[in-house]
């Protein structure tokens, strides 16, 4: 595959999109053995066949037990039990589709934002750090923000999208007009904190002045204007925003055509326009709420589902193309050896050096079954090899395995639809080897479903609240307390980093706020909110929206604030060889302290079974 080189070209990064199917949501943790003890926080309850590995599960047990089952004070809510259908029609408000449709599972499917963050109480208190495992006391502070992007940079990216070219091209004015309506619409009903019209409007009179200049922008819609009549055509729109006062949705759908007509005036495509209020709306809301564009296959599901299409690997920008971040099990390109470090300098021909993201990613992306040739460099070799898109399975659990003294490890990468069958497995892979404690990795993961964080946190917590939301509306309303029959008593560690964000902090959260373990790293991202995938009527697209804010078991608003963990260390060159985390967790799970967190029993104080009431 590969040969010496005959020249320098190298390539960088492409993150694969990847496609999901439903798996099972909420599988209750297997029953061991019938000789053996019960494993469980209270009798043991017919679960159906436990795992094969399991069936030989040693006596010790390693759940926690109760006499009687537990009550849930829910307010006017009746007491339901937390199974896979259960769950899903109570927070089927947050899915914002049917149940059929491909969009219904996938809130909230969270992507690492960059842009401005939610504003936090600015009167918290930083936490003590020491390096001894104690129960949390103080607030944590919020992290310090991240660069955003300018506008500039924004409308730059957007027009060098294939995804977002696609639909423009496709955009009559009558569909232009519909989908700004259903964007307005959605906005004003669900979104936490809808602005004013006027505030819409005059941000996308700047996107669509801004854009008039920038070259993607003039590439791709193939203006043909001067820079004198682009100077001309930008300051019109400038007047017309400085004498321009909209008050409601009708009055901007008039300041709409108004620029419609300005700008094919000049021989501008006026579809540009609808996109522009779009994405002008959705920028003066909060950085998570987005307009998600299709994929080749039409397709605009971004959901955390059990499979892929694709050759299988993720990748990273590189100067000359793209980088492979990471091969995936049982992909096509782990079958031909690729690996980590490897360099894809085109697709099918085509050099992608120095070639925006998206459209690197357009051209790897392809349906099932059909072929795609990359040309590589590996150190100083080079190749090609062809490989043939297919759908494999994606495991959210990517490391299991048993460290020294009876410490167990589990790596979970996001917390997809498969997430919770796959930690059974690996709970009791685990404890069928011995375990007698646990460090659970959540470093790097971006979070995911929220109710997968919900179930997994209910398979440690024998009681307590798990998380709170609020939003403007009841349907965004939610209490959410460990119900789950059976749950495991190993001691627990969390390992986080400034990456964890979102589900993860959820369940951190969960098992520190309930005291039920420690948490071991550094201060989490402080992506604190909910968003519901909404799939789009007008064009095949999807729009996403925070439609409430979370809320610690404690009642702590968590966005722009995120987990301060109990042990800090700061992984600034970690390696294979040198994890000073990995290190302090695997020492703080054989921590005495920590081992009492887990077997003490829940004190019956009625604490456990109340229901937040929170406010924004």
């Amino acid at each position: 595959m590969f040969a010496k080189p005959k020249n320098s070209a190298v390539a960088r990064r492409f993150v694969l999109v990847s496609a999901f199917g439903l798996l099972g949501l909420l599988l209750a943790a297997p029953v061991a053995d019938a000789q053996a003890p019960s494993p469980f926080y209270q009798p043991a309850v017919d679960f159906g066949p436990a795992p094969a590995a399991a069936l030989n599960a040693p006596a010790r047990s390693p759940f926690f037990t109760e006499e009687s089952p537990r009550s849930i004070d829910r307010g006017k809510a009746s007491v339901r039990s937390r199974d896979p259908s259960s769950l899903k029609e109570r927070l089927r408000p947050f899915l914002g589709a049917d149940e059929n449709d491909d969009f219904a599972p996938m809130l909230p499917a969270d992507f690492r934002p960059t842009l401005e963050r939610i504003p936090f109480n600015s009167n918290v208190v930083p936490a003590s750090r020491t390096e001894e495992a104690q129960p949390r006391r103080n607030l944590p502070t919020a992290p310090a923000a991240k660069p955003q992007p300018s506008v500039a940079d924004k409308v730059a990216k957007r027009y060098a999208d294939p995804r977002v070219i696609r639909i423009v091209q496709q955009l009559t004015p009558q569909a232009g007009e519909a989908l700004y309506l259903e964007v307005s619409q959605m906005i004003d009903s669900r979104h936490v904190k809808p602005t004013t019209y006027d505030q819409r409007v005059q941000s996308a009179l700047e996107h669509l002045t801004i854009a008039l200049k920038t070259p993607s922008f003039q590439q791709t819609m193939r203006t043909r204007l001067t820079s004198t009549a682009t100077r001309v055509l930008q300051q019109e729109l400038r007047d017309y925003a400085n004498q321009l006062r909209v008050g409601n949705r009708s009055q901007s759908i008039e300041a709409m055509r108004t620029v419609e007509q300005m700008v094919a005036d000049e021989g501008v495509n006026p579809s540009v326009v609808p996109m522009e209020f779009v994405y002008g709306a959705l920028d003066t809301l909060d950085q998570y709420s987005m307009f998600i564009a299709p994929e080749k296959s039409g397709n605009s599901a971004l959901g955390l589902k059990g499979s892929m299409v694709g050759i299988g690997v993720e990748l990273e920008s590189h100067p000359d193309g793209m980088k492979i971040l990471k091969v995936l099990p049982g992909g096509p390109a782990a079958e031909v050896t690729l690996r980590r470090g490897d360099v894809i300098t085109s697709v099918d021909g085509q050099a992608i050096a120095g070639l925006e993201l998206n459209r690197a990613a357009d051209l790897i992306a392809g349906p099932a079954g059909t072929a795609v040739k990359i040309d590589l460099k590996r150190d100083a070799l080079i190749g090609d090899v062809t490989l043939v898109r297919r759908s494999f399975k994606v495991n959210s659990v990517s490391e299991v395995r048993m460290e020294a003294n009876g410490v167990g490890y589990i790596k979970l990468d996001q917390f997809a639809e498969s997430s919770a069958k796959e930690m059974d497995e690996a709970l009791w892979k685990l404890h069928n080897e011995g375990m007698k404690s646990l460090v659970f990795d959540l470093r790097g993961n971006p979070g995911g479903l929220l109710t997968t964080a919900i179930a997994l946190s209910d398979r440690f917590l024998p009681s307590g609240t798990i998380v709170s939301t609020k939003g403007r509306t009841d349907a965004d309303n939610s209490q959410e307390v460990a119900q789950q029959p059976n749950t495991w008593k190993t001691p627990l560690v969390v390992l986080v980093d400034h990456d964890s964000a979102s589900a993860s902090e959820i369940f951190a959260a969960a098992i520190q706020e309930n005291h039920r373990g420690v948490i071991v790293g550094e201060k989490s991202y402080g992506k604190g909110t909910v968003q519901t995938l909404f799939p789009l009527q007008t064009v095949p697209s999807a729009l996403r929206l925070t439609t409430a804010k979370f809320y610690s078991p404690e009642g702590r608003e968590m966005a722009g604030v995120g987990v301060d963990p109990d042990i800090a260390i700061i992984s600034t060159n970690r390696t294979a060889d040198r994890d000073p985390a990995l290190q302090a967790a695997l020492k703080a799970a054989q921590d005495p302290k920590v081992i009492n967190m887990a077997t003490r029993r829940a004190r019956n104080d009625g604490s456990a079974m109340r229901v937040l009431k929170v406010a924004i």
